[in-house]
């Protein structure tokens, strides 16, 4: 018997899915508008005999396409794309009304990331539509549980009060009452903190917002479940190190670590093809900063005032501040910093691999996001990238889901405290 039954809105990939999979629980239904990221999902979690390794399982053939935005304004959803009530998401699956224990929500919150500027909104209105639409689907459902993951700056995101749209959410799910309970019974008590990924297991520093909405209890019940690792377990014995860029990799089964720029792992001896691990093809120009940064240390900025000034990119040239991890060097002894979906382009972050001159790999990015060996990717290298980019590590629910235990099928969830 699984934990409980899972929808999982925004699936993405199925990082989030694949999680609570791990942690014993059912995903009953699961919606996004990406297709490229629905494809990805069936061909690695539906079907038969696809997870029988977890104690959890997808009980569909296939994710639902549809655009999640309930009519409001979403410019990146095809306009063609039908949009969908939670009702409508029971009759896709065939689900009935309160069968649900626990949504999962992971909206796409751009606006709120610390890769652009955010904008002014209307005081108490909610500045992204989908967070929005996000909650009015758990307005008509009210599961026990609901898990909300989102970018770090939605905490601090604000003008003049920096937790308008934060104060506006919590108001929201706390106003939420069942038709049988009082208001006096009902709503959501709410954990949300900032967590680092690689405090839970991931070998990756990824800071994110979450949240976990438990019905019917106050915000003081509700805590999230404690870090599982540090960066120095010296200091705390009940902990685990890290786990390192270096770890991860070597821990990764068959995985061929001598692969040069444009190289892939087919056809070689001794190692099973993997189609994803292979790394992007680079100029030379850019092997040689490469090579010239990892003699100078690990950053461009490495190269000022030195023989190899003229490899810094023109962009960057006499630039004082900002953009420093552009072509900058992985530090295998620690976890990867946050992998984006340009997270295998050498210019767009600290994405270069600690020993060799190439980005990382499409393999390696899915390892360092904990997708297991077996996860297939996009054949396309802007569409592998963007959806390990785009996941949420499957380790880093596990590790969380894993601690929200259920006394019965339909009592409500409780938290480890």
């Amino acid at each position: 018997m699984t934990q409980g039954k899972v929808v999982d809105l925004f699936c993405g990939a199925g990082g989030a899915s694949l999680g609570f999979v791990k942690a014993g629980y059912e995903i009953v239904g699961a919606v996004d508008a990406d297709p490229i990221a629905l494809e990805t999902y069936e061909s690695n979690l539906c079907g038969e005999g696809s997870l029988d390794e977890y104690s959890g399982k997808v009980s569909f053939d296939e994710p639902l396409e549809a655009d999640l935005s309930r009519d409001y304004e979403d410019n990146k959803v095809d306009e063609d794309l039908r949009t969908v009530t939670f009702q409508d998401i029971r009759e896709y699956f065939g689900l009935s009304a309160g069968e649900v224990d626990i949504i999962c929500g992971c909206p796409p919150c751009q606006n709120f990331s610390s890769l652009r500027d955010t904008e002014p909104w209307p005081e108490d209105q909610p500045k992204d539509n989908l967070l929005r639409a996000f909650v009015e689907f758990v307005e008509e459902e009210v599961p026990e549980v609901v898990f909300f993951e989102n970018v770090r700056n939605i905490l601090n995101a604000g003008d003049e009060n920096p937790t308008t749209y934060i104060d506006w959410l919590k108001r929201s799910m706390g106003d939420i009452v069942k038709e049988s309970d009082s208001p006096q019974n009902g709503g959501y008590g709410v954990a949300l903190d900032v967590l680092n990924a690689a405090d839970y297991g991931v070998p990756q520093r990824r800071k994110r917002t979450i949240g976990l909405f438990v019905y019917g209890y106050e915000d003081d019940e509700v805590s999230l479940p404690s870090p599982t690792h540090t960066e120095d377990a010296t200091a705390n014995a009940d902990l685990k190190e890290w786990i390192s860029v270096n770890e991860a990799f070597s821990q990764a089964d068959s995985l061929y670590q001598g692969l040069e720029a444009g190289e892939k792992q087919v056809g070689l001896e001794g190692y099973p093809d993997d189609k994803a691990h292979r790394a992007r093809a680079h100029h030379p120009s850019t092997i040689e900063r490469m090579e010239a940064i990892r003699k100078r240390g690990d950053s461009w900025r490495d190269l000022e005032d030195t023989e190899d000034e003229n490899l810094i990119v023109e962009a960057h040239q006499g630039l004082e501040k900002g953009a420093s991890a552009s072509y900058g060097i992985i530090d295998g002894e620690r976890p990867a910093p946050t992998l984006t979906t340009r997270c295998t382009t050498p210019s767009c972050g600290r994405f270069t691999h600690p020993q060799k001159n190439r980005a990382i790999t499409f393999r390696e990015a899915a390892i360092l996001m904990t997708f297991p060996r077996w996860f297939k990717l996009p054949s396309t290298n802007d569409d592998s990238e963007r959806i390990v980019g785009n996941a949420v590590p499957p380790d880093l629910i596990q590790s969380l889901a894993s601690r929200v235990s259920q006394s019965s099928s339909r009592t409500p969830l409780e938290t480890t405290r």
